[in-house]
């Protein structure tokens, strides 16, 4: 997030105040103050000041992607800041009231939450769907719940969305995950608010593989979802990829991805799937564990009626390209790798799994990339979407004579 955007956001949450970047090693006591951590020039969080508690809370969230390094220099920052090192740093936001000032954002969601609460900011790289993430403290310095921000049209439908999928998840039954609580979905000051309860994660990390996703946590997903089988080709799912097509807006772009669905179609249209739901962002960095059961958050892209096992090669792929890059190689060798294959899944079965997910994801990307900042990832939807040519031109073709079925 740019310090522009940044600043214009702080002053849609606190309207009628005076919004500034400051360099100060003290708080001003007359106005609001967030920390920039660790500085202004590589920013992760802001934090409130003069409150050590809720800073050094701040720091303590830890996902499954935190390396045992990255996990230490944030146990390292929270102790500090709680021991106030908040002196030394001098980067921050102030928020002045002039007079007459409508309530902020932290006024709001003390009403909301019954208890008076402060919040901070995280501090997110660009994307085509950021939006702002609030923490939410109590007066004892805990983190006691997230607030998505929708402030734009792509991202209020998200969050809209992600609040739908929390109510029907937290009527379920589940053993082996953990979710946050649905707390409030809401308007104010033309903001989409999504207010969730803050998961209590686990300072050490999981054991096993970071390429490996927890398989029993998803066939507990997917059990709960489970619709039965049907043909691909008569699938809604499969209608709504083809419903795609009309919305791409670029004809070399519509007409690359019409293609590859053809091809899936003709070879595959016939295929029997099972259908079930799916997280729709399941990696590494939106889950930890914790006492034997996998805490998942960020819900937003969650649909149900899609073939089962999208998540396990979202998971493999995003994982390595985090890690290596987005190329045409970093995709070929995840789609290749054995972390995506379920032991009750077959060669065949999971190829086809492989193309229908780079074919949904391309449909994400193909949508996301008309709207605000959709730029951002118009490399990675090239590159996508060449994989998704690739693999669908592989699966279309005819066996060669006296090759194993």
């Amino acid at each position: 997030m740019s310090v522009e955007r940044l600043l214009s956001t702080v002053e849609r949450l606190w309207p009628g105040h005076d919004v500034a970047l400051v360099q100060n090693r003290r708080r001003d006591k007359s106005a609001r103050e967030l920390i920039f951590v660790p500085s202004q020039a590589s920013p992760r969080l802001l934090v409130p000041a003069g409150k050590p508690s809720a800073a050094a809370s701040g720091l303590r969230r830890f996902s499954t992607a935190l390396s045992s390094k990255e996990r230490a220099i944030r146990l390292v920052g929270s102790l500090a800041l709680r021991a106030g090192a908040e002196g030394l740093l001098t980067d921050r936001v102030r928020m002045t009231p002039r007079p007459g000032a409508e309530p902020s954002i932290e006024q709001h969601l003390s009403e909301v939450l019954g208890t008076e609460v402060l919040v901070g900011l995280g501090v997110g790289s660009l994307r085509a769907n950021q939006k702002p993430i609030l923490q939410v403290f109590d007066r004892r310095g805990r983190c006691i719940a997230y607030v998505k921000v929708g402030d734009s049209e792509l991202t209020a439908g998200l969050v809209q969305q992600e609040g739908g999928a929390l109510a029907e998840l937290t009527k379920k039954d589940w053993r082996l995950l953990e979710l946050p609580a649905l707390l409030h979905l809401g308007n104010w000051q033309g903001l989409e608010l999504l207010v969730i309860s803050a998961l209590d994660t686990a300072v050490r990390p999981s054991s096993g593989p970071l390429l490996q996703p927890p398989l029993a946590a998803l066939d507990e997903l997917y059990d709960r979802f489970d619709e039965g089988t049907a043909a691909l080709g008569q699938t809604p799912y499969w209608q709504e990829l083809l419903d795609t097509v009309e919305q791409v807006e670029d004809e070399r772009l519509r007409t690359a991805y019409r293609e590859a669905l053809e091809r899936v179609g003709e070879s595959c249209g016939d295929d029997v799937v099972r259908l079930t739901a799916w997280h729709g962002d399941f990696a590494p960095w939106n889950l930890s564990t914790r006492g034997g059961r996998v805490q998942l958050w960020d819900w937003e892209r969650f649909a149900t009626g899609v073939p089962a096992g999208l998540d396990r090669v979202h998971y493999v792929l995003h994982t390595s390209t985090r890690a290596h890059g987005f190329s045409a190689e970093v995709i070929d060798t995840a789609l290749a790798s054995p972390f995506t294959h379920h032991p009750s899944c077959s060669a065949e079965e999971q190829e086809l799994v492989s193309v229908l997910y780079l074919a949904s994801i391309t449909a994400r990307y193909l949508l996301g990339s008309q709207g605000d900042q959709g730029e951002v990832i118009r490399p990675t939807l090239e590159t996508v979407l060449e994989a998704l040519t690739k693999h669908s031109r592989r699966l279309s073709a005819p066996t060669p004579k006296g090759a194993p079925q």
